[in-house]
């Protein structure tokens, strides 16, 4: 998935997005993410989804 469809799912911007990630930058480093990486690792979406209370359907 990538940065923009999640930020879409939740009903944000990237830019929002972003921010709201940047608390937990060293977690998501440690996770493998690059700050200018624009499609996201299935462990690191769900890790956002949970984190961030986003819903997104079954399969996607």
């Amino acid at each position: 998935m990538t940065k923009q469809q999640l930020a879409d799912r939740a009903g944000v911007t990237v830019r929002t997005l972003n921010n709201w990630c940047k608390p937990h930058r060293q977690t998501l480093i440690r996770m493998g993410v690059r700050p200018n990486m624009r499609v996201l690792p299935p462990h690191v979406v769900k890790w956002m989804v949970e984190t961030f209370c986003i819903e997104v359907e079954e399969g996607n």
